[in-house]
């Protein structure tokens, strides 16, 4: 087996070694009893019927029937055997899949579509379910071919060896054919996945799409995927067809030559016709399980494929995990010397040092691509600095464990992420220990209370996928309560209050040191107005800090922040 074949035998088959001991002993039980068949026959034509043995007859048809009805019963077990593994199998697969990727770094999802993810967890587990099946397929017919050649062999020695000439025909069929398809699944794969990909941006930018009228270029990509799936699944087909038809061919052609050479022996009365027609039954054991070695062995190409594909996923590198736990008591951030260059090549930051002290609110000014957002996404690990360290109260944060620092430091951002469920699910997030009266608290103090309120099921309302049915300052206000029914230690904010009007945003901060007295809180924003009240703000210009100090006195140095407010200003002056 090939390495990807082997690691998903030994990683989703092995386990459920009970479930396939008993599939392949119900498949060898049933081909076991298709032997006695043939060879009962012989018995009744070259036996029974020329010496009237009617008791014996009657005696053999009971066992036909004994013999058919257990049959039947084994392949009801197979069956049922069958669906449980593979599901089991499927349900693991997607499991281990959806479990790893959510540990690997964001730079993964930057490169890849959503939609794309998605037909990778679900259509390649899907595909490789196939392999459970099929590996137990070749064990048990190879066993049904060895036996059935021996008692081919038995009956006529003669008869069987034209019999196993066919074979390496269908054998060098096997081999271009095996070759063709792992190619032509490749394909199928990997189309279906963009297909998902193309079908899911076109479906999550239906505004944006009727908006810029792109509707015509959207469907064009798509059906483009479509076209290209189609094409590779009708080249795979057509192999397969072609398999199809040379092994059908070779499989009656077999017969029908090994019947008239029967018939010529039995005139020159060298065979009985009982053992003709066994051996002409028998034949089937012969070249069914070789049909259906080849068969399988074509089929399993495409799971072949899909396994690569599942550990190319399995194999991700995930972010680093371990470490000592945060121990969060003050809340003082301290960045040293942090540089970061993004893998493209761009620094986004270039030698900051500060220092926030505990519990106090600070702020993150300057222009677009200052180096505001990276920063915030250094202090929870989203990414790694290039260069420096950063401190969480004495504890350089590249130390500790991902998840207790994420526990304690939540950053909000303005992309909000609302899940398709009620807004109280949405809120609570999962965690049975934050009470409804918590939550009313923190909608009450926040302003959220009342929309909420005002929606057609309150609390209970499903706001749709991505929180669709709100408006933008709605759902960062549903995002700033559920990041503070967290109760962090350290709160960052990334512009999370943007969509708000300056009103609902005052609020919003006076009802915050209400809320979180103690933690320590760290904002980015663009408007100034957010900021003014920061105990101590830090000005960044091309991801190089060069102020820092009180709204009040960076006013007065006249520099970056200076600048920045005045142009503020003067819009403002402008849209009145």
């Amino acid at each position: 087996m090939s390495s990807p074949i082997r690691r998903f035998f030994t990683s989703f088959i092995l386990p459920r070694w009970k479930l396939g001991l008993g599939l392949i002993t119900a498949m060898l039980g049933s081909m076991a009893l298709t032997f006695p068949i043939p060879l009962l026959f012989r018995k009744i034509v070259d036996e029974l019927i020329p010496q009237g043995r009617f008791g014996e007859l009657s005696l053999i048809g009971t066992a036909l029937l004994l013999i058919v009805g257990t049959r039947g019963l084994l392949s009801y077990l197979k069956q049922y055997l069958t669906v449980i593994s593979e599901e089991t199998l499927v349900q693991d697969v997607e499991n281990a899949l959806l479990r790893h990727i959510m540990t690997l770094p964001p730079a993964f999802f930057q490169n890849r579509e959503v939609g794309y993810l998605m037909a990778r967890i679900r259509s390649d587990p899907a595909v490789a379910k196939g392999f459970f099946l099929g590996a137990l397929s070749i064990v048990a017919n190879a066993i049904f071919l060895a036996v059935g050649a021996g008692i081919l062999f038995w009956l006529d020695w003669r008869l069987a060896l034209v019999a196993v000439a066919i074979l390496p025909v269908l054998a060098v069929a096997s081999r271009w054919l095996n070759a063709r398809m792992q190619i032509l699944c490749q394909g199928i794969q990997e189309g279906d996945a963009i297909v998902s990909r193309e079908l899911g941006e076109a479906l999550s930018s239906v505004l944006t799409t009727k908006l810029l009228g792109l509707v015509r270029w959207v469907e064009g990509k798509v059906a483009e995927a479509i076209e290209r799936l189609k094409l590779a699944n009708i080249r795979t087909n057509a192999v397969g067809a072609i398999a199809s038809g040379v092994l059908t061919f070779i499989v009656e052609a077999g017969p029908v030559l090994l019947l008239w050479l029967g018939a010529y022996r039995i005139m020159q009365g060298g065979l009985s016709l009982g053992t003709v027609i066994a051996f002409t039954s028998l034949i089937t054991y012969l070249y069914g399980p070789t049909q259906a070695l080849i068969t399988t062995n074509l089929n399993l190409q495409q799971a072949r494929v899909a396994a690569r594909r599942i550990f190319e996923l399995l194999d991700e590198p995930p972010e680093p995990s371990g470490g000592r736990l945060l121990h969060v008591r003050y809340g003082e951030v301290r960045v040293e010397g942090v540089t970061f260059v993004y893998p493209n090549g761009t620094v986004a930051l270039r030698d900051v040092s500060l220092t926030v002290a505990p519990g106090s609110k600070a702020a993150l000014v300057g222009r677009t691509g200052s180096g505001k957002s990276t920063l915030l996404s250094l202090l929870v690990r989203l990414h790694e600095p290039s260069e420096g360290r950063i401190y969480i109260d004495g504890q350089e944060v590249r130390e500790v464990d991902l998840a207790s620092l994420r526990r304690q430091v939540v950053l909000v951002t303005q992309e909000v992420f609302l899940f398709s469920t009620t807004v109280l699910e949405n809120l609570r997030g999962g965690d049975p220990n934050i009470s409804d009266e918590e939550i009313l608290k923190v909608t009450y103090a926040l302003g959220a209370h009342k929309f909420i309120e005002e929606l057609p099921n309150g609390y209970d309302t499903v706001i749709g996928e991505r929180g669709g049915k709100l408006s933008g300052g709605q759902r960062q206000l549903l995002a700033l309560c559920r990041a503070v029914l967290r109760k962090p230690k350290i709160l960052l904010l990334d512009e999370a209050t943007s969509a708000m009007d300056s009103e609902t945003e005052r609020k919003v901060w006076q009802a915050l040191k209400e809320l979180l007295p103690y933690t320590t809180l760290i904002v980015a924003a663009h408007r100034l107005t957010t900021v003014k009240s920061a105990d101590w703000i830090f000005v960044l210009k091309g991801g190089r800090l060069v102020e820092e100090g009180t709204h009040r006195d960076l006013i007065a140095q006249g520099g970056e922040y200076q600048r920045i407010f005045q142009e503020q200003l003067a819009t403002a002056t402008e849209r009145r």
